[in-house]
This record gives structure tokens, C-alpha cells and sequence, in this order.
């Protein structure tokens, strides 16, 4: 990432003296389940550290008193039985961009309420875990999102979805997610050692991050940063690659406050510092 680049998109996270909270996006999250509430909660708290204006978490009534314990004062909650009461929550709300699939099920009935809803609106679209994985060996049907799509598999799901052994990905990584996410029309951001993010045409190689990062949460954490990057008027490639970008740099940042054993609420703690030391262009927080 040069100092242009980062310049750039620190001047998107200024906030104007005239402005209130809908100037900064309405994210929402349909995350989480009865047996992992977490992750859905990981997601809306990376969301409001990243500056968001508001953040509903959309959750079945089944766990939402646990998901209410868990999650900061800040968050809103709605309930949902069908993929109609989302649309019409969004229609109504004026929401920025989507979070769909961490600790969600994986189910027809799941991949059926995904394909209905990106069938439906144009928004930024995050779809991470078992969102994707609905979608293993069947990822051709994403093709009929009017959503504007970004996923987030690791090598794992990657392969999964696409049907590629992982050795294959492994010696060709750039190339094949390149052509995957021109293919499907979407951004792709592969998560290993130094992800790549790319729409098919532009590819970033992340240099940030640390191996203190791999533990449960730390995707569900992307994820809520990138929906907040989208719902702040920049090019859904520029959010993505700086998402990554800075949710590395709260891992090195979380991992030099407290050593390798990190959870993914640390990174989270972490956000604020990054962003409020890329917006004074102070190196390595921002690297030069």
C-alpha cells in the first residue's frame, strides 16, 4: 500500500462537522445462530469500531436473547422468519451494505434465502462461512446476484466452493482467484498467508497481519470492517483491499500489546488505533 493510496482513502474516513449517524452507513448482519451467537456479534462490533454510523443484527428469535447479552449497547436488533421481512427491512431502512453467513447454518434452506435476497437488491454484499459453504459445488448460482458480491473464503471454502483441490490453489493462488472472480462477477478475497483480494482485473497482495491472527473470529471480524468500508462511498475493490490491509494491522497491533495468544475481541479493540494513525499518515500504522 504507497502513501498515495493511503492518503487517498483516509480522506474518507474524515468525518464532516455537519453530519449525523446515516451519513456514515446502516450496515446489517445476518449472522449467527443458536450455537454460535459469536460470531454474529464479532461482525456488528468490528462494524461500529470501524466508524458506522448503525449497525442492525438481523437474528432469529431462537438465540436472540443470548446475541442481546453478548453484543455492545450500540447494536440494533431485528428478528426475521423469511428472506421478504429482510428486503423489506432494508427497503425501509436505508441500509448501506450487508453482512450474510457467519455461524449460519448450512442448508438448502439457507442457500434458497441467500439467492432470494442478492437476487433482489444492488447493495455491497459480504458472503463469509457458511454462507458460502451453501454454496459449495454450486457457486455458478451466484451468478444471479444483482447484489454487488464480495466473498471471503479461506482455502478451505475456496475449494469447496469451486470444486479445486487445495494443493492446485495452493501453486496457482493469484491466477485462479483472478480468473474465479472475473468469471463470477465478483470481488474475491482469498484469506491466507498474504490474501489476495481481486475483482478479476485488479489483484492486491496483503502484506500485513501475523500468525497470532488465526484463531475463531478473526474472519467474522473482516468481515464486519469491510461492510463498514463499503457503506463509506469507495469503490467496493479499494474497501475490500484496505479491509484487509487494516484488519492485519490490528493483529500486529493487538499481538505487540498482548503476544501471540490473540482472540479475535482484541483485533477488534485494536481498529480504532489503526485508523486513527492512517488518518494522521503516521508510517506502519500506516507502513510506508
Amino acid at each position: 500500500m504507497n502513501k498515495t493510496e493511503i492518503k487517498s482513502f483516509s480522506s474518507k474516513l474524515k468525518r464532516n462537522p455537519d453530519s449525523h449517524k446515516y451519513d456514515y452507513g446502516h450496515i446489517l448482519s445476518i449472522a449467527g445462530s443458536k450455537y454460535m451467537p459469536g460470531a454474529g456479534v464479532l461482525c456488528c462490533n468490528a462494524v461500529l469500531r470501524c466508524g458506522a454510523g448503525l449497525i442492525t443484527h438481523a437474528i432469529k428469535d431462537d438465540f436472540f436473547q443470548i446475541t442481546a447479552s453478548l453484543s455492545k449497547s450500540e447494536t440494533i436488533f431485528v428478528s426475521y422468519k423469511t428472506a421478504n421481512d429482510i428486503l423489506d427491512y432494508i427497503h425501509k431502512r436505508r441500509v448501506s451494505s450487508l453482512i450474510i453467513g457467519p455461524g449460519l447454518t448450512e442448508s438448502a434452506s439457507t442457500r434458497a434465502f441467500i439467492i432470494k435476497i442478492i437476487s433482489k437488491i444492488s447493495l455491497p454484499l459480504i458472503l463469509d462461512a457458511s454462507g458460502l459453504s451453501s454454496f459449495a459445488g454450486k457457486y455458478k448460482l451466484l451468478k444471479s446476484a444483482k447484489a454487488r458480491l464480495i466473498i471471503t473464503p479461506h482455502e478451505g471454502e475456496f475449494s469447496k466452493l469451486s470444486g479445486l483441490p487445495i494443493s492446485a490453489i495452493k501453486q496457482d493462488a493469484k491466477t485462479i482467484a483472478a480468473a474465479f472472480a472475473k468469471e463470477n462477477n465478483l470481488i474475491l478475497i482469498l484469506k491466507r498467508h498474504n490474501t489476495i483480494v481481486t475483482d478479476g482485473k485488479q489483484i492486491y497482495i496483503n502484506d500485513s497481519g501475523t500468525p497470532a491472527m488465526a484463531s475463531a473470529g478473526s474472519g467474522d471480524v473482516l468481515c464486519g470492517i469491510i461492510a463498514a468500508f463499503c457503506a463509506k462511498n469507495c469503490d467496493l475493490f479499494e474497501a475490500s483491499k484496505f479491509a484487509v490491509w487494516i484488519h492485519g494491522l490490528a493483529g500486529e497491533y493487538a499481538q505487540k500489546e498482548k503476544g501471540n495468544c490473540l482472540i479475535a475481541s482484541d483485533i477488534i479493540e485494536s481498529i480504532p488505533m489503526i485508523i486513527s494513525a492512517i488518518s494522521a499518515a503516521k508510517p506502519r500504522y500506516a507502513p510506508a
